[in-house]
């Protein structure tokens, strides 16, 4: 069983619209709390991020999974970087690693997101 998109689109729009990241173990409460299933914070969202955020990309979206960040480390994880067309591959440099991330929550902060994913 993966996590259904449409759910995850969900959670994470309204992250959007409050404009914070939040941990894995955030979303997977915030899952559970939708959807009644629970799904580990750690191993289970790379992949359906990276599917959420090649949808997205279609569409010219920027990747809303940059809301998701690792506790503690205040960034995205490593499954992140390079998973769709609109996330670069990870920057060696931790600056240009930050700098980049940050531009992406820029554009996540600013993009009019549907209600619903779309199609």
């Amino acid at each position: 069983m993966t996590p259904n998109l449409e759910d995850l689109y969900s959670i994470l729009h309204n992250w959007a619209l409050k404009k914070e990241p939040r941990t894995y173990g955030d979303l997977s409460r915030a899952y559970q709390e939708r959807t009644g299933v629970w799904f580990e914070p750690h191993g289970n969202w790379d992949k359906p991020l990276g599917e959420l955020n090649n949808r997205l990309a279609k569409m010219g979206a920027p990747a809303l999974s940059a809301l998701v960040i690792l506790q503690g480390a205040n960034e995205p994880g490593g499954g992140f970087w390079g998973c769709a067309p609109n996330v670069p591959r990870r920057p060696a440099n931790e600056m240009e690693r930050i700098e980049k991330w940050n531009s992406i929550l820029k554009d996540v902060r600013a993009y009019p997101w549907p209600e619903h994913l779309p199609v």
